[in-house]
């Protein structure tokens, strides 16, 4: 067709048929890479969609609205042609996906593709961008007898298999996403990319993946641990894996990805950032194909490209594409695909020819772990990988995954049984034996885990102000986030220096993948998983051959109904840990204790809120009709988490001046360079904390000065010294002192 070489897909004149051709080379580079995780037939519907997509362009209101004179001028009917659109209420615009499918020729690609993947391309086609306009059957009847059939002889003439009708099954939906995932995710690089970003970034440095990468560093110093062998030899399955803390999972995880493209996930920011930092210099692997999403992953990105803000921004956009070998990431910048509203669809095609880790599942509320059972089903029916690599694995999770008919491997467990790493004593008092912490702390790297952040701070007060101790600091998620990557950075320095002693208190945000030891661990009483998990930060490689315990569990129901608010499972929790009084703890112990606090039978049969809550949840996951709801909703309704960026208003007044000029820059970012906006968000987040919304001081934020930027202030009083490290962070008290300016 002669017009797709002359008429515009842009309003810089780029031609429809110019573009097209771009979609069509990433189309080409892309199956290069990824193209053996399709069939043929897929690969095919995908190309044609690449083709076809923008094919509405060719209307003469599309070519009118991006201003093609040239065109405009030299047809003889444009003024009937104004009149038709003008009638139709499209007189400025109409979304030219919805003209697109007409050009589609059925007859032809009908035996090809067969019916439902062939209404699967009509839909992508016809969505590929998500508008808010609509148009009947009637209407596109008479723009394509008015305009397009005189000029091009289209081909459709049944309208209604332009557009689903009913309720779409899941395979249905999986394979219209596979083909407007895909096609979008070319569409964005083609239209949007003038920095010459690759669709994909291949993941062989010097030739080889970060498999190798991994399978070389461990060889060259020890032997495969069975773990790692494991994966190695079942590459191509769903895995599901138990194994201590220590035996070597991230490694076999990184083993299990093989040539693919990987998504690692975790429950936490910190543990990203770490599990991030460890894949980008530990192996030897390139950092240039490693990248990190989270709601800071912009700042982390920075500190770890300081020289060169272009390259970090250039990282952030592709990162957002998930166009990098490896992203660690956390569930929710993955998982929204669930509830399939329109543009969700990327998320899924992408997880088609990719491999997801989920590490640590257990330390997510029922209801996350709902949807990523949910998540996890689609994942494996569009084609993709998964596997549930964890220190511990409630059995309650297995009965719904396996109720589900989710294709895995038998569950494997690997253990550390040639190491006896805990002893542990447990007792029910409201507070800590100080007086054993201060004397174990002036000899050994002691580590206090408490339930909440207020807990936390009291303890710190009571060490380091009621006994004149020095050598401790704090660690809790109320320190504002250049505070806490400082307080980060230094427990995991402190943990790795042999010769450091000390105490070190925080919460459960060093539960999970923060590869520190410490000698000794005090601890409130939580749930199982939670409990062997800050266990694991104590004596994490060592073996423990003291007479005395090096676990001391209080429980003093510290948490109790809020941060762990299925009390049953704390009870059990607690119940079942009675016969270990006093004893070693091996990890065959620890998995049957957490067998016995989560077996299947009983929660059910006791009705108990945990078991209910992922049934339901899960239920309705699969009553979730597609294009229901909105990307909005549906980010609020994975996490269920809301949560504001607030500033003390003494630290604003001490930054005053920068906080002005920062603020300024963001009201007004028109008359800014992309930059000087980048440098002033930045500012503001890293002197900011993230205060959750059931959080009594959330409700108190002020957002005058801010107007309308999605930044607080709080009347709270903020401790911490940048020098020694050491404070409490934001306080539950009023800073009266603080004169705001």
């Amino acid at each position: 067709m002669n017009e797709l070489n002359t008429l515009w897909a842009k309003s810089n004149g780029e031609t429809i048929r110019s573009h097209t051709d771009k979609l069509l080379s990433a189309f080409d580079d892309f199956t290069s890479l990824y193209g053996e995780y399709f069939n043929s037939t897929v690969l095919n519907a995908i190309r044609y969609a690449c083709e076809y997509h923008d094919y509405g362009k060719l209307s003469y209101i599309f070519q009118k609205s991006i201003g093609n004179k040239t065109f405009i001028n030299n047809l003889t009917n444009k003024e009937h042609l104004d009149t038709v659109y003008h009638q139709l209420g499209f007189d400025k615009h109409l979304p030219h996906g919805y003209l697109s499918p007409v050009f589609i020729d059925r007859s032809k690609l009908l035996d090809e593709l067969g019916d439902e993947l062939l209404i699967c391309l009509y839909n992508a086609i016809y969505y590929h961008h998500n508008r808010d306009a609509q148009i009947s059957i009637s209407d596109l009847k008479e723009i394509v007898s008015e305009d397009l059939r005189p000029r091009f002889g289209v081909y459709a003439t049944k309208f209604k298999s332009f557009i689903f009708s009913g309720t779409l099954e899941d395979p249905e939906w999986i394979n219209y996403a596979v083909i407007i995932g895909l096609l979008n995710k070319f569409d964005y690089h083609a239209s949007d990319n003038k920095e010459k970003l690759p669709v994909e970034i291949d993941g062989r440095f010097h030739g080889k993946y970060i498999s190798d990468y991994v399978y070389e560093f461990i060889t060259s110093k020890f032997s495969l641990r069975s773990v790692q062998e494991y994966t190695i030899e079942n590459q191509n399955e769903n895995l599901i894996i138990t194994a201590s803390t220590g035996i070597g999972k991230t490694e076999a995880a990184l083993l299990w990805a093989g040539r693919q493209k990987l998504f690692y996930t975790l429950p936490l920011k910190v543990s990203i950032n770490a599990m991030y930092e460890r894949i980008c210099h530990e192996y030897g692997y390139s950092s240039e194909k490693i990248t990190l999403l989270h709601s800071d992953a912009l700042s982390v990105l920075f500190d770890d490209n300081d020289n060169d803000d272009n390259i970090t921004m250039l990282k952030y956009y592709a990162s957002k594409r998930l166009s990098y070998p490896i992203t660690v990431c956390t569930i929710d910048q993955l998982f929204n695909f669930i509830y399939k509203y329109r543009g969700s669809e990327i998320l899924l095609a992408t997880l088609k020819y990719s491999k997801v880790v989920i590490d640590e599942i257990q330390s997510y509320e029922p209801e996350l772990i709902a949807k990523l059972i949910y998540g996890l089903k689609l994942i494996s029916e569009s084609g993709g990988k998964f596997s549930i690599i964890t220190a511990t694995l409630p059995p309650v999770l297995m009965y719904f995954i396996d109720k589900y008919k989710i294709p895995h491997k038998p569950q494997k467990q690997f253990l550390l049984n040639e190491k006896i790493r805990h002893k542990i004593h447990y007792e029910v008092a409201d507070d800590f034996d100080y007086d054993k912490i201060i004397a174990e702390g002036k000899i050994k790297k002691v580590l206090v885990i408490c339930n909440t952040v207020k807990r936390a701070c009291k303890v710190y007060e009571k060490i380091h102000d009621d006994f004149d101790f020095q050598n401790v600091k704090l660690l809790h998620s109320n320190f504002m986030n250049k505070h806490r990557k400082m307080l980060e950075n230094e427990i995991i320095s402190f943990a790795n220096d042999t010769s450091a002693v000390g105490i070190r208190i925080s919460t459960q945000i060093v539960e999970a993948s923060l590869d520190i030891d410490f000698d000794l661990l005090f601890t409130e009483m939580c749930t199982a998983d939670s409990l062997l998990q800050r266990m694991g930060r104590c004596y994490r490689k060592r073996t423990y051959i003291g007479d005395e315990a090096n676990i001391f569990i209080i429980n003093n129901k510290s948490g109790y109904g809020n941060v762990y608010k299925y009390k049953d499972i704390f009870e059990r929790s607690a119940d079942f840990l009675q016969p270990f009084q006093d004893s070693f703890f091996c990890e065959a112990d620890k998995m049957k204790y957490v067998d016995k606090v989560y077996d299947t039978n009983e929660l059910r049969n006791s009705g108990s809120e945990y078991f209910t809550v992922i049934n339901r949840e899960i239920q309705s996951c699969t009553n979730i009709a597609p294009f229901e709801i909105d990307k909005a909703t549906a980010k609020k309704k994975l996490r269920n988490i809301l949560s504001y960026a607030v500033i003390p208003e003494s630290q604003f007044n001490l930054q005053h001046n920068d906080f002005e000029n920062a603020i300024d820059i963001l009201r007004n970012f028109k008359s800014h360079s992309f930059e000087e906006k980048i440098s002033a968000k930045r500012f503001i987040e890293n002197n900011s904390i993230n205060l959750g919304n059931y959080d009594k001081r959330s409700h108190e934020r002020v957002n005058s000065l801010f107007n309308g930027l999605d930044y607080y202030t709080v009347n709270y009083k903020y401790d911490f010294d940048e020098n020694t490290l050491c404070g409490k962070g934001l306080e539950y008290f009023r800073d009266e002192d603080s004169d705001f300016l």
